[in-house]
C-alpha cells in the first residue's frame, strides 16, 4: 500500500510505502489525515490503521525538482506526438531525440520529445531538416508539477486528489 505524504503546509511532496509511513507516524514526525478503513497492520498484541494521507509536522527537506524520465516527458507533452499532434496511450509512444544521439545529441529535457512509433520510424536518426519534419512546440524543462513528481495512478485513493493543486495549462 502507498501513502501520500504532505509537508507541513499541506502540499503533497511524495508517495511513500506503508513502512516509511509507519516510521514517520511512530517517531512523531507526522499525523494521519486519512486512513485505509479496511486495512490494518497487526503486531503480536495490537493493530494499527494504515495511513492513506500523512502530514509531516516539520519542513520537508527533499528536493522539489522534476526528474528526467520517460513518464515525465510524456506528461510534459500531454501524451501527444510532437510531430503529428495525435494523442496516444503511453504504450503506443516512444521518445525521440531531436538531434539524434548519433549526431551528438543529448538525452535531456531540451532534446527529447514524445513521439508516436510511426513518426519515430519516419524520422529515424535524421535531423528535423533532413526528415522534413517540424515540432509542435520547442521542448523545455517543465516547471514543478505535483502530478509529475507523485506519479499518480487512477487506482490511487480518491482522497489523494483532494490534496493536489489543480494543474495549470501547459
Amino acid at each position: 500500500m502507498r501513502t501520500l505524504l504532505l509537508d507541513n503546509t499541506y502540499l503533497p511532496v511524495r508517495v511513500i510505502n506503508w513502512q516509511k509511513a509507519m516510521i514517520l507516524l511512530f517517531t512523531g514526525r507526522a499525523e494521519i489525515l486519512h486512513a485505509y478503513e479496511d486495512i490494518q497492520i497487526h503486531a503480536p498484541h495490537t493493530s494499527f490503521i494504515l495511513p492513506k494521507v500523512l502530514r509531516m509536522y516539520g519542513r520537508f527537506k527533499g528536493k522539489r525538482e522534476i526528474r528526467f524520465s520517460r513518464h515525465n516527458v510524456y506528461w510534459r507533452d500531454q501524451h501527444r506526438c510532437q510531430y503529428c499532434a495525435q494523442q496516444f496511450a503511453p504504450e503506443h509512444l516512444t521518445f525521440d531525440h531531436i538531434v539524434p544521439l548519433s549526431k551528438g545529441g543529448n538525452t535531456n529535457w531540451e532534446n527529447v520529445v514524445t513521439c508516436c512509433t510511426d513518426c519515430n520510424c519516419k524520422k529515424a536518426n535524421k535531423t528535423l531538416k533532413q526528415a522534413r519534419m517540424t515540432l509542435i512546440k520547442k521542448p523545455k524543462r517543465p516547471k514543478f508539477c505535483h502530478y509529475m513528481v507523485l506519479k499518480l495512478k487512477m487506482s490511487d485513493p480518491p482522497e489523494w486528489f483532494d490534496w493536489i493543486p489543480q494543474r495549470a495549462g501547459t
